[in-house]
């Protein structure tokens, strides 16, 4: 099998409806559905959602109000689409139930660090950095693996840390209106300050919470040249919808 190709997607909740009724309609018709469409796709590797519950704040802590609201993150393989051209016409269509501002990523994965056990839950955090205005793509590059980095030395000494992952962004897809901007995906490739995406992986919150409050943490980030306006850290409530990957 070729290594997988992934995708990350951000959207918020529509403004025509509550928070509530966008939530509820994703997490228990939309996902759903899409979990049923994909159930059979070939080319499918693993589809997972995160809601996005508390964003990192100044103080180290996750008590800032979250400015996102959900993202996903497919990975496929092949060359057949994930979705039918019936279910693709669905899929836009439904998305105007529900969503706003949507965001596509195909961005490259690599694994920085790995102590995966055999336990199947995980309290997962998520950072998102874009290009900060004065800097040029190659330093920007540079600057994103210093972080990693340092990221990667502090997780050797963690309690309960269990895996880093890094998603460098290669193109960001359009999205046409609906009957609210952003509702209607297209093949358009946008130009994207969008730099990537990391996740992290702890046994527990307790942990997660701990290790990226504690002082060498927030001086890795608030020192980095992505501070303080283009590196946003989440914790997120994740949902495995699908998962055909190979154990380690």
């Amino acid at each position: 099998m070729s290594a997988p190709r992934k995708k990350f997607v951000q959207f918020q909740p529509s403004a025509l409806r509550s928070a509530e009724e966008c939530e509820r309609y994703y997490s228990e018709v939309h996902t759903v559905w899409a979990m049923q469409a994909l159930r059979d796709a070939p080319s499918l590797v693993s589809y997972e959602t995160n809601l996005v519950e508390r964003q990192w704040d100044l103080l180290g802590g996750l008590d800032q109000p979250p400015d996102q609201w959900r993202f996903a993150v497919l990975r496929e393989t092949g060359d057949a689409p994930m979705f039918t051209p019936s279910q693709g016409r669905v899929l836009a269509h439904d998305h105007q139930v529900f969503l706003r501002d949507l965001r596509r990523f195909d961005v490259e994965e690599t694994v920085r660090f790995d102590r995966s056990s055999r336990s199947l839950a995980a309290a997962k955090y998520l950072l998102v950095l874009d290009r900060p205005d004065d800097l040029g793509p190659t330093e920007a590059a540079s600057a994103f693996e210093s972080l990693l980095a340092g990221l990667v030395t502090g997780l050797r000494e963690a309690q309960g840390a269990r895996r880093l992952v890094a998603n460098v962004v290669v193109a960001e897809r359009g999205s046409a209106p609906g009957r609210e901007p952003g509702q209607i995906p297209t093949d358009e490739t946008l130009p994207t300050r969008r730099l990537g995406f990391v996740e992290l992986w702890f046994d527990d919150r307790v942990w997660g919470r701990e290790h990226l409050g504690s002082q060498p943490v927030r001086r890795l980030l608030t020192d980095s040249p992505f501070a303080p306006d283009r590196l946003v850290g989440y914790e997120v409530a994740e949902r495995v919808a699908h998962d055909r990957r190979p154990p380690a």
